[in-house]
């Protein structure tokens, strides 16, 4: 999943620890949530969300569940998006073919 920053997001670039206190603060222990792996910059943050959902559809949900939980009250998180992306695993996170940047 990719966070993006609206120009008029009062934070451009998120602390990657309070970022994923945040998310865990927001998840809920029936979505049965494993592990999170956050990667931030100028303007987006990368998430990789590990669930143990029954589905590959349910820990979808439920990683867009937490996420929009936590866009939709934490004050930091004011003026940023959230949108799901496919992770090519081929390769690792920032090599050509193996996900975000």
């Amino acid at each position: 999943m990719e966070l993006t920053a609206s120009p008029q997001a009062p934070y451009q670039r998120l602390d990657r620890d309070l970022l994923t206190d945040v998310l865990w603060a927001c998840a809920e222990p029936g979505h049965r949530p494993e592990h999170l792996t956050v990667r931030t910059g100028d303007g987006r943050a990368a998430l990789v969300l590990y669930s143990l959902a029954d589905s590959e559809r349910a820990a979808c949900a439920a990683a867009l569940h937490g996420v929009r939980r936590a866009l939709g009250t934490s004050p930091m998180l004011s003026g940023w998006t959230a949108r799901a992306i496919p992770l090519d695993t081929t390769g690792p996170i920032g090599a050509p073919g193996g996900g975000p940047w």
